[in-house]
């Protein structure tokens, strides 16, 4: 059997494995977009990102408030001694009351809570880019294990046939009874390892429909997992991270213009009727009340302030130079991850398949013993599987790079 002839064969084999495996491969595949927007769209914790954005809206509406009148009544000259004893002589006021707010308090706690808009905003999108980040490492190791799956499957056809030509070159007395025993042996072998990457294979995607509720009844694409992606951001700067941060920072500011306004002093009015019951007449009364400063300014309340603005600023310094390091980290584990695919491609995987062409031919030629023909079928093997981990640690350097440079923060996430 000619290596081509071979390879054919084992390919309309292993199609044959992965269609009779169930109907989740005769779906169409999941593309990685699919899995965002079911994920989205059934995401809790997205869901109370929405409730807290909700609450900050509705912090506005209470923070442009006035402050509530106060209604007084006060009673005096009853129920006393002697000429007090009724309520001939008693003295009774009505008045209203009311906070004047000139330290600019209803401004500052508008912008208070706009900013606590802003900051719920941006929690939500850090979340958002969570859910999303995660999603892509699942389905980025739903696609590993599904080509490995492949690869586990062909090594067992090819084993199997094997087999087979083993057991007719017994029968004809050209091999030992040893060598078919040794070849079923090997067999077993591949089929348990088809066994476990179907396991494999079925937890991984077990996980990834858990994102939205589903079941592992599905298929992923994996010619984007074969192939190198697009290019990346290279700036950090619209990491999810640090537009928390900055929306931080500006509630901080914030809280202090409030804080700053609580030290101005606001005074009370009043004004009301007190009626007189000995001459049943009634007078105006109006008041002013001033709060004086003399031992609470809020100083202690600014400064507290102002350092939570400090030390928000040097966190968020703190953030970036770490989003650099972990960039530039996931950057260089992409060149490396791509020159291993390179160097497997040009020279591994072509020297590796030659070599199993050889022992297949040469085996059916009676040169070779079936034991070359499958130690040339696992060097093969391993090196399809190492230039499926090779992939993986690319797409997974580059997920990493695509969250840390904000990738995940608009509609389209990706690829």
């Amino acid at each position: 059997m000619s290596f081509h002839n071979y390879a054919a064969r084992c390919g309309f084999a292993c199609l044959v494995a992965l269609v009779a495996a169930g109907g989740a491969h005769a779906q169409q595949p999941l593309t990685l977009q699919d899995a965002y927007a079911r994920a989205l769209d059934d995401a809790p914790m997205l869901q109370a990102s929405a409730q807290a954005l909700l609450g900050a809206e509705a912090g506005i509406r209470q923070a442009d408030r006035m402050p509530n009148p106060t209604l007084d009544i006060t009673a005096e000259n009853f129920a006393g001694g002697s000429q007090y004893q009724a309520f001939d002589r008693a003295e009774t006021t009505f008045s209203l009351s009311q906070k004047l707010e000139w330290g600019g308090d209803r401004d500052a706690r508008t912008q208070l809570a706009a900013a606590d808009v802003k900051t719920a905003r941006a929690g939500g999108g850090v979340r958002r880019q969570d859910v999303m980040h995660q999603v892509a490492l699942a389905y980025l190791a739903a696609q590993k294990t599904e080509a490995e799956l492949e690869i586990a499957s062909q090594r067992a056809e090819v084993t199997r046939e094997i087999v087979e030509t083993v057991k007719r070159r017994v029968q004809a007395a050209r091999d030992p009874l040893l060598a078919g025993a040794r070849s079923e042996a090997l067999l077993a072998e591949a089929e348990m390892g088809v066994e476990a990457a179907r396991l494999a294979d079925q937890a991984a995607k077990g996980r990834l429909a858990s994102y939205w509720g589903g079941d592992a009844n599905l298929t992923v694409e994996l010619a984007s997992f074969q192939a190198f992606s697009g290019a990346v951001a290279l700036s950090v700067d619209g990491n999810a991270e640090l537009a928390l941060a900055a929306a931080e920072q500006e509630r901080a500011m914030a809280a202090i213009a409030v804080e700053q306004a609580r030290s101005q002093q606001d005074p009370t009015v009043s004004a009301g009727l007190r009626y007189f019951y000995e001459t049943d007449e009634a007078a105006l009364v109006v008041g002013v009340a001033i709060p004086l400063p003399f031992w609470d300014r809020n100083e202690g309340a600014i400064a507290r302030a102002e350092s939570d603005r400090s030390r928000l600023r040097f966190e968020t310094e703190a953030v970036r130079r770490n989003l650099d390091r972990e960039a530039e980290t996931a950057r260089s584990q992409m060149n490396i991850a791509r020159a291993e695919v390179e160097a497997i491609d040009k020279r591994l995987l072509p020297a590796a398949e030659e070599a199993l062409a050889f022992a297949q031919q040469g085996y059916n030629a009676g040169g070779f013993s079936y034991l070359d023909v499958l130690d040339a079928q696992r060097i093969a093997v391993q090196a399809r599987l190492q230039r499926i981990s090779a992939f993986h640690s690319y797409h997974g350097a580059r997920v990493a790079l695509a969250r840390l440079t904000g990738a995940f923060a608009g509609e389209g996430a990706v690829q």
